[in-house]
């Protein structure tokens, strides 16, 4: 099951396929930590991005934050080279049992020469430490799959329906702490920049999730200050995020709500910026 991806520079950000051992298993057994992917008839976009070194996520030490409270509601425009290719639509709401994030996305792309018109729609239950409970994602269009994630369970259990109707149960032996980061799925970045504040900012590595590639990974996250969105005055509030893996670097800006505003992949063109 290929995937399409929108530019050549996407390939690049792909990075290394499968990098490490034992996080993997399948009906009991270690499964060989291969790159697999589920969603044949969407591109990949900003999730691509963490795919780095497996290897240190064994390093990684459990970060617990207090609870936390994540309210926000908005509209992100998504474009490649300028060209607006989609858009996402998301709600995430905190309540007295933890925090759900909510989205539409709807990509306009071409595939093999034709316009093609998809929409997904991601669903996020986390508790109020931010770690995931459950998350299912969904695709409407000329091909449709779905997906469903139970984080309770240790090791967690994906199920997967692919876009030709098969269905496929898988396990993955996650970091307590690992966090949500799916393809094109824009508000997630703002469920990592919550995480990142409610555990004192700074300088971070956080061990990720990204469920429609079936691959565990890690990115670094750190502050650069103030502005830069844009080079202009109006902007000049917003704080300057930056995130890094092992094959590229991807720029958050957050207002001073900490909602996130803009997220940039230089090297891909590829850029979400918030209409409301």
């Amino acid at each position: 099951m290929s995937r399409v991806t929108l530019t050549s520079e996407l390939t690049p950000l792909l990075g290394k396929e499968g990098v490490g051992g034992g996080w993997l298993e399948t009906n009991g057994q270690v499964g060989t930590p291969t790159h697999c992917s589920w969603t044949a008839a969407l591109p990949q976009l900003f999730a691509a991005i963490v795919f780095c070194n497996l290897a240190s996520l064994a390093q990684q030490a459990p970060g617990n934050p207090g609870p936390v409270t994540v309210d926000d509601e908005g509209v992100f425009e998504i474009s490649v080279g300028g060209r607006p290719v989609g858009s996402e639509s998301f709600k995430i709401h905190s309540s007295t049992i933890g925090v759900e994030a909510r989205g539409e996305i709807r990509l306009n792309i071409q595939q093999k020469g034709k316009a093609v018109n998809v929409r997904t729609f991601p669903d996020l239950v986390l508790d109020s430490q931010l770690h995931p409970l459950t998350y299912t994602w969904s695709q409407q269009g000329p091909q449709s799959s779905r997906l469903e994630v139970n984080f309770r369970s240790n090791p967690a259990r994906v199920r997967y329906k692919t876009v030709n109707g098969s269905e496929d149960d898988r396990t993955f032996q996650l970091p307590p702490d690992v966090s949500v980061l799916d393809d094109n799925v824009i508000h997630h970045f703002q469920l990592i920049v919550a995480r990142f504040e409610a555990m004192g900012g700074g300088k971070q590595t956080l061990p990720v999730f990204v469920p429609q590639e079936a691959l565990p990974s890690v990115l670094t996250i750190e502050e650069m200050g103030n502005g830069g969105a844009s080079g202009g005055t109006a902007d000049a509030h917003l704080r300057h995020l930056v995130i890094t893996t092992d094959v590229t670097q991807l720029a958050l800006w957050v207002d001073e709500q900490q909602h996130l505003q803009r997220v940039v992949v230089p090297a891909a063109q590829l850029e979400a910026l918030r209409i409301k």
